[in-house]
């Protein structure tokens, strides 16, 4: 489309963002073709030709190829330029080319100059104060100051970003201080920021970023079998028939006799539905499992579960593993009459 239609006014942004598109899905190839519809030189400076250098970059980073990466974050650095614009100008997170750089520079072995880029860039987003960018600019300072001082940054990379809808970049920095946690012997405190990075990434259809939280889940002592966690994609098979026989109006008992299961694995399995789907019992399941107009998730191959709410008593499940299994009968019990949890 872009080479057949006429796209030439706005081809930066376009080839642009469907290139990082591509990258975050982990075709790189593809990623190349976009960009090599561009000209390298001779694009004026401007909010749509300093995308250029700043995606080749990104891409650079992703095929490991750091020295080219940090070339063209350089280049991309230099249209910010008082000499090009006239008066100086602050990149507050448009482009991120400082901290794109950084990564860069880490990669190479020269963690102080990606420590000073990272800070001058932090300095100015600090002061613009938007969630995504200062988001970025926290966890790259964070990744370049490494230690405690890093996983504080770190920290508040994740908490900056999470009421944002940059959910990509929330999955990222949730990947990356699990990391971090994982690294510094914490393991147990790991799991949750990397089961809930594992989850986004999967909902963002962010296939390497994704793989690595897994990864990092498992070397952090779990077991990850779905990325998601809450919502009826979080559903291990034999729950979802439970669920959906329950919210056709059968009783306990009836779906234990028709699936040849105890009852007690059924109302394990009633337990563990309500828990994800975030409801209080039977009489909201029709509801729940209803999917959106849209489609769910499934149907799409990646995207956000079709609900996204936590369970009732405000707790988080503890990674994407969580009773996924058939016949268990060590969740909690529900009662026959309305298949309510009981509470302690």
């Amino acid at each position: 489309m872009l080479q057949e239609g006429d796209f030439a006014p706005g081809l930066g942004f376009a080839a642009t963002v469907l290139a990082d598109v591509a990258v975050e899905a982990g075709q790189q190839d593809e990623a190349q073709r976009l960009l090599d519809l561009l000209p390298r030189q001779g694009w004026p400076a401007g909010v749509g030709t300093v995308l250029i250098p700043a995606a080749r970059g990104r891409l650079r980073l992703a095929q490991g190829r750091a020295a080219e990466a940090l070339a063209e974050f350089q280049a991309c650095g230099e249209l910010f330029g008082a000499d090009v614009w006239g008066m100086p100008v602050r990149e507050t997170g448009y482009v991120h080319a400082r901290s794109g750089a950084a990564l860069a520079l880490l990669r190479l072995g020269r963690p102080q100059d990606a420590v000073q880029l990272a800070d001058a860039e932090l300095a100015d987003v600090r002061v613009f104060g938007a969630p995504r960018a200062l988001g970025i600019a926290l966890r790259v300072a964070g990744l370049a100051r490494g230690g405690p001082e890093g996983l504080a940054l770190l920290r508040e990379s994740a908490t900056a970003l999470d009421t944002s809808p940059a959910l990509l970049e929330r999955a990222r920095s949730l990947a990356e201080l699990g990391a971090a946690l994982r690294r510094d012997g914490q393991r147990a405190a790991a799991r949750d920021p990397l089961a809930r990075a594992l989850e986004l990434a999967a909902g963002c259809g962010a296939g390497p970023l994704a793989a690595r939280a897994r990864d990092e889940l498992r070397a952090a002592g779990s077991r990850p079998r779905r990325p998601w966690r809450t919502g009826v994609d979080a559903l291990t098979p034999s729950e979802l028939r439970v669920a959906r026989l329950a919210a056709d109006g059968r009783s306990n008992r009836e779906i234990a006799g028709e699936l040849y299961v105890t009852l007690k694995a059924i109302e394990g399995h009633l337990a563990r539905a309500y828990a994800k789907l975030g409801i209080e019992g039977r009489g909201q399941l029709a509801d729940a499992l209803t999917p959106p107009k849209t489609g769910t998730a499934k149907d799409w191959g990646a995207g956000p579960p079709a609900k996204h709410r936590r369970p009732r008593d405000g707790r988080a499940i503890n990674s994407p593993a969580e009773g996924d299994f058939d016949g268990d009968d060590r969740a909690r019990g529900v009662r026959e009459g309305n298949g309510d949890v009981q509470r302690p």
